[in-house]
């Protein structure tokens, strides 16, 4: 006995229990539905998430948290949603400053109506932006692909990334090359951007630079030449606007331009096409077989009049396919849920069948789909270990949608922005019932109110 005593004390024959492992967070958001959103989610349940002072997801799962978890802060989400924030695959941020112009007109008329009122100053441009990105914010939108529009112009692309960096939403920046000049003087406009945003590479919200292209509007077949090469030697993602209206001369024009994108080399997994209303079937075909994406802009294409994208078609074909709120002055709401239900109802009605796209359709395509088809799927559109914590709190109570029978349908059918409770970006919170938190928002908006009131006066 006295040998079995002694050598319990060395430890040799009664270890002692493990100490439990602890993993410490920011913070703790648990007893809400997730939505991871990842591809093999079937049914989104009662679970929690962890993230990291990095900003990132440490961990994320159904039922209670394991033993061990910590956190600076815990939220009881407790009969919310928990949802990865909003992709609008396509946007156009500054046009937020000129909702309502030309109600009545198809896209030539609008850009008519509304090009006095962009590109007037950088400082304009600057604010217009910065307004603009508030205003995803706060419709739950927490990564945007962002048509800058600055054309090369000394000072808009500049203006644009500080404003998108100021907000806080993280962007993939499209920059246009110039539509004027040589092909020497376009790339050393792009290159001169290009350096200036390395150093914000990978230590803020920004993802990505992109090129934002206009095959409808470019001056010759060599400045889509151009773009190749750049996406080859940069490894850029490239969205290009093609085939959105409906008037029959640009949809010949843009057809008859479809193989420049093959002779360029642009045609494949690091192109999608913004909009792609009125492909004939050798182009989706084409475009199918190189892994190249699609962005659907359905609130933009019904306010413009330009069409329906045949989605269902799209979908059989295996064409990856993602949502935009495209701008707000195209769309005028930059509301992902308007979003989706536009869009979701439309191809209803054209098929007169309520099966052929579903609920979690849309909602794949307004988060991991648009991620995913400007680049950025390793780091957002889905709640999974590693990404960032970027993630929306949504009361279905607040606004209340009854019962759920099925809590995706309540999500996509019955919820609205006013159901947002928390948008947190990074696992800061950015966004509270309805209100940005940056102080800079409201001088924003302000700046935005007196420079278009300024514009509007020059024009009468």
């Amino acid at each position: 006995m006295r040998c079995l005593i002694l050598a319990c004390l060395a430890g040799t024959l009664c270890p002692l229990p493990l100490r439990a492992e602890v993993e410490v967070g920011r913070i703790l958001v648990k007893n809400g539905i997730v939505f991871t959103l990842q591809a093999d989610e079937t049914q989104p349940r009662k679970g929690y998430l962890l993230a990291g002072d990095d900003g990132k997801i440490l961990r994320v799962g159904y039922g209670d948290p394991p033993p061990g978890i910590r956190a600076t802060q815990t939220l009881d989400a407790t009969g919310r949603f928990i949802v990865p924030g909003f992709v609008s695959a396509h946007s156009h941020i500054y046009q937020a400053a000129t909702r309502g112009l030309a109600s009545d007109k198809t896209l030539r008329g609008w850009l008519d109506a509304s090009f006095p009122f962009w590109l007037t100053s950088p400082s304009d441009h600057y604010y217009e932006t910065l307004s603009g990105c508030f205003d995803l914010l706060r419709h739950g939108i927490t990564t945007a692909f962002n048509f800058n529009d600055g054309s090369g112009k000394e000072g808009y692309d500049v203006e644009g990334f500080k404003a998108e960096l100021g907000s806080g939403i993280r962007f993939v920046h499209g920059y246009c090359l110039p539509m004027e000049g040589t092909r020497q003087s376009r790339r050393a406009a792009f290159e001169a951007f290009y350096a200036y945003t390395r150093p914000f590479s990978g230590k803020t919200a920004f993802l990505a630079l992109a090129l934002g292209g206009y095959a409808f509007s470019a001056p010759d077949k060599d400045y889509i030449l151009l773009e190749g090469e750049l996406m080859e030697k940069y490894g850029l993602f490239n969205q290009a606007h093609y085939l959105e209206a409906a008037d029959p001369a640009q949809v010949a024009l843009q057809r008859s331009r479809f193989g420049w994108f093959k002779e360029s080399g642009e045609l494949g997994p690091r192109l999608s096409f913004g909009h792609l209303v009125h492909p004939d079937d050798s182009i989706l075909a084409a475009i199918a077989s190189s892994g190249a994406g699609m962005v659907w802009n359905p609130l933009s294409n019904g306010r413009l009049g330009s069409g329906l994208a045949d989605i269902p078609r799209i979908q059989k074909l295996g064409i990856r396919i993602g949502l935009g709120v495209d701008g707000q002055g195209s769309a005028d709401l930059s509301d992902p849920f308007e979003n989706m239900r536009s869009g979701l109802y439309a191809i209803r009605s054209r098929y007169q069948d309520a099966s052929i796209l579903g609920v979690r359709d849309v909602l794949g395509f307004q988060t991991r789909g648009a991620a995913d088809v400007i680049g950025v799927s390793n780091r957002v559109g889905t709640l999974e270990k590693g990404k960032y914590a970027d993630f929306l709190v949504i009361d279905p109570h607040r606004m209340d949608t009854g019962p759920s029978f099925d809590p995706t349908a309540t999500l996509v059918l019955a919820c609205s922005v006013a159901n947002i409770e928390k948008v947190y970006v990074g696992a800061r919170l950015v966004v509270e019932n309805g209100s940005s938190l940056n102080p800079d928002s409201t001088r924003a908006a302000a700046e935005v109110e007196s420079r278009m009131a300024r514009l509007r006066a020059a024009r009468h």
